[in-house]
């Protein structure tokens, strides 16, 4: 049986009256998927909408927490996470809550990055499912183009399960044909977006960020959504490194290989990774076995599905919400 939501509505039409940013919802963790839509900016625009998991709760620490969604999710992907980790009830929360299917993720990644400019918080924790480790990513790159970075908050980015690859290369075999500019105009622009030969997903490549960015990335042991360094078709990118730690060679390859690779590069653990394969290259204990126990190490693949992995599991020693508390502020 659903909830009542009390003054959810007074809560949208004083947002909408007032153009604010942001439309407080205590109660938000009991939406439906639908009832999230009223959440939008007059325009379909993604906002910030500030909440409690517990009723009355103070924050004590310094900081916002906003939480980004994925293709077709909600705030429910969440609701494991939330009532499992306490140390998020020590700060402000914050739910981003935006059109992921029939919205271009460029403009949701504008919608973000107008809305993180409006905290007036000096660190904000960024926690990103599924395809809104995309969104945020690109929302951090428009602030760190558009903003000076002497005014920036300091902004921790943690991706999890992140299908940074793009979806099937074998899509784009056709791209910029007539016919594939007709399958565009019929398919969701979230979709479009994702696609591995998307003018988007290889205008995010590269971006310079300012140092107080950073971002780690985890995987899912399981599931099919987002591929990882041991999966198909990314199985042969550990070579690739090899060979380029060994040889100096450029990775090179598929759209799918390229983009991981580049997600792997702006993660902030990647310097650490590469520094320490140098360092098995320098007294010739390198080996593809090790460029493989190292990926594991720095990019952790935790226990669960796209759907479990932001869940406790207990019989296992480390699950996403325990590496949470690690890495809050």
């Amino acid at each position: 049986m659903k909830r009542p939501i009390p003054n959810l509505f007074l809560f949208v039409l004083l947002g909408f009256l007032t153009q604010s940013p942001v439309v407080k919802g205590e109660t938000l963790h009991n939406l439906l998927k639908t009832e999230e839509r009223e959440l939008w900016g007059s325009l379909f625009e993604g906002r910030l909408v500030s909440f409690e998991i517990f009723e009355n709760s103070i924050p004590s620490k310094e900081g916002a927490v906003v939480l980004v969604h994925g293709m077709s999710g909600s705030i429910h992907n969440f609701s494991s996470l939330l009532f499992s980790t306490s140390e998020l009830t020590q700060y402000s929360l914050f739910y981003f809550a935006y059109d992921d299917m029939h919205r271009s993720l460029r403009l949701s990644a504008q919608d973000l990055a107008e809305e993180l400019r409006k905290l007036n918080d000096s660190q904000i924790t960024l926690i990103a499912h599924s395809m809104g480790g995309v969104v945020a990513r690109a929302a951090l790159d428009i602030l760190a183009k558009d903003t000076s970075s002497s005014v920036l908050p300091r902004i921790h980015l943690i991706a999890v399960y992140t299908p940074w690859h793009g979806g099937y290369e074998k899509s784009c075999r056709k791209k910029g044909s007539s016919w594939d500019r007709v399958v565009e105009f019929f398919l969701p622009a979230a979709v479009v977006d994702m696609r591995a030969c998307s003018q988007f997903l290889n205008e995010t490549q590269g971006s310079q960020w300012p140092e107080q960015f950073s971002m780690t990335l985890f995987f899912a042991e399981k599931g099919a959504q987002a591929w990882d360094y041991s999966e198909e078709p990314l199985k042969e990118l550990p070579q690739k490194i090899l060979e380029y730690i060994e040889k100096g060679e450029p990775v090179r390859g598929s759209l799918t290989e390229l983009h991981f690779w580049q997600a792997l590069r702006r993660s902030s653990r990647y310097p650490q990774f590469e520094m320490h394969l140098r360092g098995l290259l320098s007294v010739s204990e390198l080996s593809l076995a090790k460029v493989r126990e190292d990926l594991k190490f720095y990019f952790p693949r935790l226990p669960g599905n796209h759907t479990t992995v932001l869940e406790p599991h207990l019989r296992r020693p480390r699950d996403f919400p325990r590496v949470l508390q690690q890495l809050l502020y």
